[in-house]
């Protein structure tokens, strides 16, 4: 990839600007914005709503509707949850891109950590890799290549940028923004943290939540035992029918998370509520864990029912022959800025799953290197900002000349 001297410039320029990165996510992170911390959510949106608006056409806010969640006592209640941030350059360009990360973290308000430590190269902290890092490299790479098209009246590339609030919780709110803002775009950039080794993310399972809410028949546990019919003693035969799928296909995993229910030692509970995560390789073997699921509902005791929640919410992202093209071109930027990138497989699911849904082939692995996600223990590396900037920048460059040429061959 022969680069004009304009994007050479910007380059370096980019590798000038590690310490205002730097500083810009430690601004980020020092914020709490657990999905469910509205004021911290709220508060990181106005931030990053100024901190893109000089680069967008347009910018907007976008409000989600209310999502319903399943109380421990099996009852369906309204959840608020924050918007969406929105943001489109060039949206009539011949050719668009989406790119994309989440602003909120696993880390509630009341999470005990909450604070930054620099450790050398090292900066560990709440949502530093996972993904507050990978918001940054997006803004600057964008800054970058909006430096790039004024240098070179090459505007045929537009983009829109979807930062979401909810993603932890699986997109719940936003998902139908990426169907109404990233259905057409020709290729996606996300920007979760990319593996700690720099690699890339490449096939990943789908998956999905679920909720069996178990109501039986409170009793005295002393004077009318057997007129109880115990819902917690349902849901720990719920929850080994449910762990032995997993016997069932390779690759499919089912994770029993949670059960709520009970009460005092005297009294037979009557209500229970099993929570659990499937991960599978394939979008065809949906239908045959739905039918598994039915079937465990149905065939409660006697004095039991069962109602099944939730559902599949990510898709499986295959290696289809557009996404294998964007990997290509990702790792041939990655070269002319040091990186040897490979890719590897994950049960991880990420808003990537939702746009490959949609036909958009996307590398969702663009952001900081790091690890230990969704821990305590979350870190990221400082000098990947710079190359990982490099990298997106490179990679919309690369892009944007593709459509260039192409409309010179058929001018020619």
């Amino acid at each position: 990839m022969s680069l004009e001297s304009e994007a050479q410039s910007i380059l370096l320029r980019l590798a000038n600007q590690r310490d205002e990165m730097v500083t810009q996510l430690v601004d980020w992170a020092a914020i709490n914005t657990g999905t469910h911390n509205l004021p911290g959510l709220r508060q990181m949106a106005e931030l990053v709503q100024a901190a893109f608006q000089p680069i967008c056409d347009q910018l907007d806010y976008v409000a989600v509707p209310l999502q319903t969640q399943v109380t421990s006592q099996g009852n369906r209640e309204d959840c608020p949850l924050a918007g969406v941030l929105v943001g489109q350059r060039r949206p009539d360009a011949a050719r668009q891109a989406v790119l994309s990360i989440h602003m909120d973290t696993v880390y509630p308000a009341d999470s005990t950590f909450q604070t930054l430590k620099l450790d050398g190269n090292t900066l560990h902290g709440p949502g530093v890799a996972d993904a507050k890092g990978g918001l940054v490299v997006m803004l600057y790479a964008l800054k970058a290549f909006e430096q790039y098209v004024e240098a070179t009246s090459n505007g045929q590339l537009g983009w829109t940028v979807i930062l979401n609030s909810d993603e932890e919780i699986g997109s719940l709110g936003s998902r139908s923004l990426f169907a109404q803002y990233g259905a057409a775009a020709d290729f996606g950039l996300l920007f979760e943290p990319c593996l700690p080794t720099g690699h890339l993310i490449g096939q990943r399972k789908g998956s999905g939540n679920f909720e069996i809410v178990i109501r039986g028949q409170a009793a005295h546990a002393g004077r009318e035992f057997y007129k109880g019919r115990n819902a917690v003693v349902a849901a720990a035969k719920v929850a080994s029918r449910l762990h032995e799928l997993n016997d069932r296909w390779p690759g499919t995993t089912v994770n029993v998370a949670k059960i709520d229910g009970g009460g005092p030692n005297n009294v037979v509970p009557d209500v229970a509520v099993v929570r659990f995560n499937i991960r599978y390789p394939e979008g065809d073997l949906e239908a045959e864990l739905s039918r598994d699921l039915e079937r465990i509902v149905e065939e409660a005791d006697d004095g039991i029912t069962m109602v099944l929640h939730g559902g599949f919410f990510a898709p499986p992202k295959p290696l289809s022959e557009a996404y294998l093209d964007l990997l290509n071109t990702v790792q041939d930027c990655g070269r002319e800025v040091g990186l040897e990138l490979e890719w590897e497989s994950t049960g991880g699911v990420c808003d990537g799953n939702r746009l490959a849904a949609l036909g958009v082939p996307n590398v969702d692995t663009m952001g900081v290197q790091g690890g230990n996600i969704h821990s305590p223990q979350e870190y990221m590396l400082l000098d990947s900002l710079v190359p990982r900037a490099q990298l997106t920048f490179l990679t919309l460059v690369r892009k944007a000349r593709e459509i260039r040429e192409a409309e010179m061959r058929k001018e020619a």
